[in-house]
């Protein structure tokens, strides 16, 4: 029975892996609509096997989630709900032990953040005809979260992430994406240096610049939605978010600017990394996409990480 399913799980994510049978539609750019767009920041949180890996743990009275400590990672965090299957057996009891002692810290709350910074962003006119804050037919829905996302065992680079459903005047739906952004910095969660050190003051200050980028690349994306051409794709090697290992991803290079590049992965709806990505270039290798470079692959660790493990082990 239980090799029946994983038959069929790898038969379902190979298919989606090949594209053959997934939607694309968070990979697509923003329809254009008639006049102003209102944006409103909402209190809903990240839900479901599309918005967060198995055994992803939320800090309780928090906007902040724990993920990329599960084994079978890679899998669930490709193909979401089909790989769920596969990430089950392998991490059949994940836990919230790693932040029990600094739970305090990190019930942080980032709607306010995000309000503050998107109406600051609308203040400053430069896309006061495009979006606005005051009531209009098309509405854009933000809900906000901080991801703390597991490199290895001990260290951690956050991500902010925000999830975007675009509405008509008849509350009809017209597209959704997520942008995750971050600085590219790693630290351990606790400890000397470490993210929740100083009351947690790295950690709010890397949150609050990611946010930042995430806001200018979202609302310029809804403006003027960047172009994504099948016929111009890049190769993307780093670190991405609900994932432990570097990967090689596929995609579309939307903008650049001398600190970071926002990238679209060509993602099934049902993985966990489809929508823009906003990745610091000191953590990323980037190039345009060969004919035969494969749509996602998992490199293999630094060997000073390989060599970190077997002295552990």
């Amino acid at each position: 029975m239980l090799a029946m399913l994983g038959q069929k799980v790898a038969i379902a994510a190979l298919c989606l892996s090949l594209g053959a049978c997934a939607t694309f539609d968070r990979a697509k750019p923003p329809p254009a609509v008639a006049g102003p767009v209102t944006v409103t920041v909402n209190n809903d949180q990240l839900s479901g096997w599309t918005d967060l890996p198995l055994g992803a743990y939320r800090v309780p009275e928090s906007d902040v989630i724990v993920g990329g400590h599960q084994r079978g990672n890679a899998g669930v965090a490709m193909f979401g709900l089909l790989g769920l299957g596969i990430a089950h057996a392998a991490n059949s009891n994940s836990s919230a032990a790693g932040v029990s002692n600094t739970e305090q810290i990190l019930r942080i709350k980032l709607t306010d953040q995000t309000r503050n910074e998107i109406e600051a962003t609308i203040g400053k006119k430069l896309l006061a005809d495009k979006l606005t804050t005051e009531p209009s037919p098309t509405q854009l829905n933000v809900s906000s979260a901080l991801l703390l996302s597991y490199i290895d065992d001990i260290q951690v680079r956050p991500f902010t992430i925000l999830k975007v459903q675009l509405s008509g005047a008849d509350k009809r739906h017209l597209w959704e994406t997520r942008y995750f952004a971050s600085t590219g910095e790693v630290r351990p969660l606790v400890g000397t240096d470490s993210w929740t050190s100083s009351g947690g003051d790295p950690l709010k200050a890397a949150a609050a610049t990611s946010l930042q980028r995430a806001v200018k690349v979202m609302f310029n994306d809804i403006a003027q939605p960047y172009t994504r051409d099948d016929n111009q794709m890049t190769i993307v090697e780093g670190g991405f978010p609900h994932l432990k290992p570097r990967v090689q991803i596929r995609g579309y290079l939307l903008v650049e600017d001398e600190r970071y590049i926002a990238f679209v992965p060509k993602t099934g709806d049902a993985s966990l990394l489809s929508g823009v990505s906003i990745l610091d270039k000191a953590a990323i290798v980037y190039r345009p996409a060969n004919s035969d470079d494969v749509g996602f692959k998992v490199l293999p660790e630094p060997p000073e990480r390989e060599a970190g493990k077997k002295t552990t082990e």
